[in-house]
């Protein structure tokens, strides 16, 4: 029997996988229904960055474009390990043998695919537990994700169990009519933004390099790393399923979805 390849292989793990339903892990899933919104920049650095914290952490690339599994094949050795899982459309590999990750794993990241919509969001939705939708500040981008949140929260997983959504606002230049535009969509939805990554070639050349913002010196980078503090701390406090179970916030879907749309 094959098994999903590694994309990282420089330090392979030992340890048997397991159906990402099983892990005792934090399922983070970063989408958008549009493409071209930053969900593979926020996918890497995060993955970057909860690695540096020395708990092991997989990088799902779902996304048929494949751009996270690209920089995890570019990642240098003596970086922390990520490990990496691709998911074929056109495997003969099942999806469900697919999507599966070391048994030690304490976050799992999943870079989704663009325009999801009905049964194979709500599927996606279902095997995760936070939700982070990257927007860019143009009004194309803020009327499609405000549609594409307004569809994400009345999915069927989203009815019956609530999951905490953040807004990441992607390639940001303050003080422009943009910004201010993106911010009042953002307060509209009553859903945290707790990061917002400035527009900088900073982001490029770490991707080219397989490396994510924590991955360079804190002072070359460090405007961009206080740029994630904030985002780091609101999954730590989202990371217990005590914190969102039974939340009574589901209830309020619907009028969450009204306002989002």
């Amino acid at each position: 029997m094959s098994i999903p390849p590694q994309i990282n292989s420089s330090k392979p793990h030992a340890e048997p996988l397991v159906a990402i339903q099983l892990l005792s892990a934090c399922r983070i899933l970063v989408i958008n229904g549009k493409g071209g919104s930053g969900k593979t920049t926020v996918s890497t650095n995060l993955a970057a960055w909860l690695q540096q914290r020395g708990e092991t952490t997989v990088l799902v690339d779902a996304d048929p474009q494949g751009s996270a599994s690209y920089w995890l094949s570019s990642r240098a050795p003596e970086l922390p390990n990520i490990f990496g899982v691709k998911i074929e459309l056109n495997s003969r590999i099942t999806r469900s043998f697919q999507w599966r990750a070391p048994k030690s794993t304490r976050w799992l990241i999943t870079d989704a695919a663009p325009g999801l919509t009905g049964p194979a969001l709500d599927d996606l939705i279902q095997n995760h537990d936070l939700i982070i939708v990257p927007v860019l500040p143009s009004d194309i981008d803020i009327r499609a994700s405000a549609r594409f949140i307004g569809e994400l929260l009345l999915t069927r997983s989203m009815r019956r169990q609530r999951r905490p959504i953040a807004v990441v606002a992607n390639r940001v230049k303050q003080q422009t009519t943009a910004w201010e535009r993106l911010q009042k969509f953002l307060l509209s939805l009553n859903i945290p933004f707790p990061a917002r990554l400035r527009d900088t070639q900073h982001y490029v050349r770490a991707y080219s390099e397989g490396r994510g913002i924590a991955d360079y010196p804190q002072q070359s980078h460090e405007r961009d790393r206080n740029d994630w503090e904030l985002l780091l701390c609101w999954l730590d406090a989202q990371a217990s399923p005590s914190q969102w179970l039974d939340d009574p916030a589901a209830e309020d879907v619907d009028s969450d979805a009204t306002n989002a749309s």
